[in-house]
């Protein structure tokens, strides 16, 4: 190979590492509190974009894999837009507004760019030193600043979700690289993390839902992984935890299961959370196309009231992801959000049969499991904040998806 081969071949590794470095700090930069993700936009798309071949960027989103993905998109932002115009007092950068809306939007396609131009073993590496290091973070941050109360910090169920996420990538990208026995030793580095994620989940977090989730995504991740030894590293994690909860039962103090099973603890749990959904569907089949705009909920407190006789009015929604913005937004809206997850679950899926793509997809499937689950309850899991983290994993997955289906 000729020096200017060779200095050609270094400078793309270069143009590469800080795209990747870069955008994986904006994905993990918004925890902390910038709120709105767009200003870090406009730094990143110059950063990502300015370098990038056209020919390429056309290639990657025409692709027959990522096009239907990309247009649904295109959709679901369409009819938020709309919405939020028609809806002259639509709060834009709200939950389900526009701007947080065209925040996933973009950091989907930036980490489809990302994930289409860099080489496979570079990006592995880091996403697995990134989410380390951002999981330190967010570890050190609870633990020693416990009085900071900006980004995912102003509300313990964001930081519940953040927990959990980068938990579940973590899990995924290392489990799924575990092809060998010698490499089993990989999982040594996660057990204080998960250890912690149980403890957090226990006496930290305000959520009920945190301990069932994760010890359902360790399921959820034993039958994806696609080696055997990933497979029994997992199953002997599960022993000891198996072995820790009888302990806990036998040395610990007595638990007490009615009182667990209590009409008070069911209440608890749920917390008019059936009289949402109730009122969801009710402003639904009154507003079925045009919704009733982002970030309105005086218009839902006057459908939820008359659900809860005797209960005073409180700040809520549709505790519901797959329920906001069908309410917000309308039916197109909503069944453009639906579609998007769809096509995104089966993009994850079908990328779990490929052994080069299955680290990938298994960090991708470890943070939508609990996008998709604790969405069933709450907002939490699409909150502005972690809309790079969501969408920006996805993205990466969606460009390697692309580029290994454009080689066969």
């Amino acid at each position: 190979m000729d020096k200017v081969s060779v200095l050609s071949e270094r400078s793309t590794e270069a143009k590469e590492i800080r795209r990747m470095v870069f955008f994986l700090c904006c994905v993990f930069a918004p925890l902390w509190g910038v709120g709105i993700v767009i200003p870090f936009l406009l730094a990143l798309v110059f950063s990502l974009l300015k370098d990038y071949p056209a020919e390429e960027m056309q290639r990657l989103f025409s692709a027959h894999r990522l096009f239907p993905i990309f247009m649904v998109f295109i959709l679901f932002l369409c009819s938020v837009f709309f919405s939020s115009l028609y809806h002259t007092e639509s709060k834009w950068g709200s939950t389900e507004g526009f701007w947080v809306v065209l925040s996933a939007f973009l950091f989907f396609v930036l980490g489809a760019v990302i994930g289409a131009g860099t080489e496979k073993q570079r990006l592995l590496l880091y996403l697995k030193i990134y989410f380390f290091l951002g999981f330190l973070l967010v570890f050190f941050t609870i633990v020693a600043v416990k009085k900071y109360n900006g980004g995912i910090w102003g509300n313990r169920n964001d930081l519940t979700a953040a927990v959990l996420m980068i938990v579940g990538a973590l899990c995924g990208i290392f489990c799924g690289d575990i092809k060998k026995k010698r490499e089993m030793v990989k999982f040594l580095l996660l057990i204080p993390l998960v250890a912690f994620a149980f403890y957090f989940s226990v006496k930290v977090t305000a959520s009920d839902a945190a301990l069932p989730l994760l010890i359902g995504f360790f399921f959820f991740l034993s039958i994806l992984v696609p080696g055997r030894y990933a497979f029994t590293v997992l199953w002997f994690f599960f022993l000891m935890i198996v072995c820790f909860g009888i302990a806990y039962l036998v040395f610990g103090e007595p638990f007490n299961f009615q009182a667990l099973l209590s009409a008070r603890r069911l209440e608890s749990f749920l917390s008019f959370r059936p009289q949402s959904w109730l009122a969801s569907l009710t402003m639904v089949q009154e507003n079925p196309w045009t919704g009733i705009g982002s970030g309105l909920y005086k218009e839902f407190y006057k459908t939820l009231l008359p659900l809860l006789p005797g209960k005073k009015a409180v700040l809520s929604h549709s505790h519901c992801m797959y329920l906001v913005h069908f309410v917000a937004h309308g039916v197109v809206g909503g069944l453009a959000f639906i579609s998007l997850l769809a096509f995104n679950l089966r993009m994850v899926f079908s990328s779990m049969k490929d052994g080069e793509l299955a680290p990938f997809a298994l960090l991708t499937a470890g943070i939508w499991f609990f996008f998709l689950t604790y969405g069933l309850v709450e907002l939490t899991p699409a909150s502005r904040e972690l809309v790079p983290l969501v969408w920006g994993s996805s993205g990466i997955l969606a460009g390697l998806h692309s580029k290994a289906a454009a080689r066969k």
